[in-house]
C-alpha cells in the first residue's frame, strides 16, 4: 500500500479519544480516508472529530472488550463505509503494580481491554479483509513494555507482551493473504496514559498496589510522556512504516538496544 492508495479507504481506530489514536485520526484525515473513531470516552471522540472537520468520519461509543457490543458497531461501520481496510487495535489502559498485589478484577479488566479487544478486532475484521481481495492492514498497539520489563508494571507488561505474541502469530498466519500485519511498540509518546477516568479499573486505595516501587513506576511514566514525541508525528511515522509493510514499528532506537540486551539473557544459555 502506497500512501496515495489510502485515499478513500476506510480506517477504524480504537482508543481514538486521545493520544496515539487521536494522532492517527489526524494523519488519516490528511490522506482523505474514511475514519471510524471508537472509544468509551464520547467527549474525547467528539474532540477528535472536531480536529478533522473536513474528513468523512463516524464516532462510535464502544467497549471493544465486549464482543457483542463491538460486533454491533462493526455493522454500523460497514453500513456507513463498507469494508474496513485498515484496523488500528489501539485501545489500551495502564495499570502499575506487582503482580500478586493486583486484584483479580483489575487483572481481568486490563486483560480484557489490552488483549481481548485486540482478539475481538481480529476476529471481527480479518476474514472480511481476506474476502474483500483488497490490500488491507492490521496494526496492533503494544508498547515498549511489550519488549522489555520494568519493576512494578506487571499488569501492563504482561498484556503488552501478549499483544506482541498475538501479532507475530497473526503475521505468520496471513503470509499468503493480502492483509499486512504490524505491531506498534512506541517509546514515550505525549499521551494521557496514566489518566484512567474511563478505564473501568477499580482505582480505590485498597485495590491498588501502593508500594513505593509501583508509585515510582507510575510517576516515571507520567514524567517521561510530558515532553515526548507528539502523537501526530508518531502517526506519520507509523503510516510511512505501514507503506513499507514493516512488521515492527518502533520509534525509539534506545528501545531496540535495550531489547537486544534483554535477548542476551536467552543466548547466554546456548
Amino acid at each position: 500500500m502506497h500512501l496515495d492508495n489510502f485515499k478513500n479507504k476506510t480506517v477504524l481506530i480504537t482508543g481514538a479519544a486521545s493520544g496515539i489514536g487521536r494522532g492517527l485520526a489526524q494523519y488519516a484525515a490528511t490522506l482523505d480516508m474514511n475514519i471510524a473513531l471508537m472509544d468509551l470516552n464520547v467527549d474525547g471522540l467528539k474532540e477528535t472529530q472536531a480536529l478533522i472537520p473536513d474528513a468523512s468520519s463516524l464516532i462510535l461509543e464502544c467497549d471493544v472488550s465486549n464482543f457483542d457490543q463491538y460486533s454491533k458497531c462493526k455493522a454500523e461501520i460497514n453500513r456507513e463505509f463498507g469494508v474496513v481496510h485498515v484496523l488500528f487495535n489501539n485501545a489500551g489502559i495502564f495499570l502499575e503494580g506487582r503482580g500478586w498485589k493486583v486484584t483479580t478484577k483489575n487483572w481481568a479488566r486490563i486483560i480484557d481491554v489490552n488483549l481481548m479487544s485486540v482478539i475481538n478486532g481480529q476476529n471481527l475484521f480479518v476474514e472480511d479483509m481476506i474476502q474483500s481481495g483488497e490490500n488491507c492492514h492490521v496494526i496492533n498497539t503494544a508498547s515498549m513494555a511489550g519488549l522489555i520489563v520494568a519493576p512494578a508494571l506487571s499488569p501492563y507488561t504482561t498484556t503488552k507482551h501478549a499483544v506482541v505474541g498475538l501479532t507475530r502469530s497473526l503475521y505468520l498466519d496471513l503470509e499468503d493473504e493480502k492483509v499486512t500485519v504490524s505491531v506498534l511498540c512506541p517509546g514515550f509518546i505525549k499521551t494521557n496514559i496514566t489518566e484512567r477516568e474511563h478505564s473501568g479499573l477499580n482505582l480505590s486505595e485498597k485495590a491498588l498496589d501502593n508500594h513505593e516501587s509501583a508509585q515510582a513506576s507510575r510517576e516515571w511514566l507520567a514524567e517521561n510522556v510530558k515532553d515526548a514525541m507528539d502523537p501526530k508525528d508518531f502517526a506519520q511515522f507509523v503510516f510511512k512504516n505501514m507503506d513499507k509493510k514493516a512488521f515492527w514499528i518502533v520509534n525509539d532506537p534506545e528501545l531496540v538496544h535495550m531489547y537486544k540486551e534483554y535477548s542476551k539473557e536467552i543466548t547466554t544459555l546456548l
